[in-house]
């Protein structure tokens, strides 16, 4: 189960908590099959250039449901004599947003670029840097895949809002968030999955805590203090569960000796800081409701970078499968 730090609450309580979220973008994850013929170096500059594409056309950079990716086509290559000799490159590249459920290419692109460089592999990295994501008919590609995307979201949300709901109940939290963490703001249906996404995160904390104070309770049996309190300290302080473990850890300090009290010291006052930023957040029906939401787009970041070696086999099999 990933955790993450509830010193998130001091960057949030610094920043205006007018809306909520973080302006939640339609994304796509761009990615660059192993099936395209070109060198590590040259597809390094390929993966460079389609998240330069997502990030500066206003696209959030991960998501489960739409891929961004490309081919390479070599128009023509030429050795140039001379000292040294050149290698001239004249490449077709298309581009594609690709819908993964649906396996289907949803918008398509396609640019001619040329390089002259002292060998193959330069001249085709050479090449593949001309692609520029801030050029205009790159921003109309990416506008129109933009509304195409919109449109699947307004007509599936009740199904990703369905499919969410039966991973929560199966206790697959991480992947429960990832489904609707990709529901853009755009979309009606939008305060309904913050809500949700706010519920399957208590949830998901909730059991990590019951989980560590369990951990807790049987290490305190076999005296094993230190233990204890490294587990109790792990419990999220938005978790319900808070205040049981914060009490196990009172019982605990009054036990320890005290050289083993002072090595604790420190992490007991960020313990007792961040109870106290968590109280504060709680009193904050909104702030409540961001901090939540900030942590489930984070888990389903984890959860969508986690799987993104399947999802790009199963979509560059599909993809190059119908290219051929």
């Amino acid at each position: 189960m990933k955790r993450y730090s509830f010193l998130l609450f001091i960057v949030l309580s610094l920043i205006s908590i007018k809306g909520l979220g973080q302006g939640k973008n339609i994304a796509i994850t761009p990615m660059v099959p192993d099936e395209i013929e070109l060198n590590e170096g040259s597809k390094n500059v390929l993966q460079q250039k389609l998240l330069q594409m997502t990030t500066l056309n206003g696209f959030g950079s991960y998501s489960n449901d739409f891929i961004l990716t490309a081919n390479i086509i070599p128009l023509s290559k030429n050795v140039i004599p001379g000292t040294p000799s050149q290698v001239s490159v004249h490449l077709e590249v298309s581009i594609y947003v690709v819908g993964v459920a649906e396996q289907v290419v949803l918008d398509e692109y396609s640019l001619e670029v040329k390089a002259l460089a002292k060998t193959d592999n330069q001249a085709m990295a050479k090449a593949i840097k001309q692609i520029n994501p801030r050029k205009s008919e790159v921003r109309a590609f990416m506008s129109t895949a933009r509304e195409k995307i919109e449109k699947y979201y307004i007509e599936r949300t009740p199904a990703l809002i369905a499919k969410a709901q039966m991973l929560a109940d199966r206790e697959e939290y991480e992947k429960a968030l990832a489904v609707l963490s990709s529901v853009p703001e755009s979309v009606s249906e939008y305060l309904t999955v913050v809500d949700m996404m706010t519920s399957i995160h208590q949830q998901m904390i909730d059991k990590e805590a019951t989980r560590l104070i369990q951990f807790a309770k049987n290490n305190i049996i076999k005296k094993n203090y230190s233990e204890a309190l490294d587990d109790l300290f792990l419990v999220d302080p938005m978790s319900s569960k808070a205040p049981e473990a914060q009490d196990i850890i009172n019982q605990i300090k009054a036990q320890i000796e005290e050289n083993d009290r002072l090595a604790y010291e420190a992490k007991l006052r960020e313990q007792d800081a961040k109870i106290e930023a968590a109280k504060r957040a709680q009193d904050n029906a909104e702030l409540n409701k961001k901090v939540h939401l900030e942590a489930s787009y984070k888990v389903a970041e984890e959860e969508g970078k986690s799987n993104s070696e399947s999802l790009k086999s199963e979509v560059a099999s599909w993809l190059f499968g119908k290219l051929i």
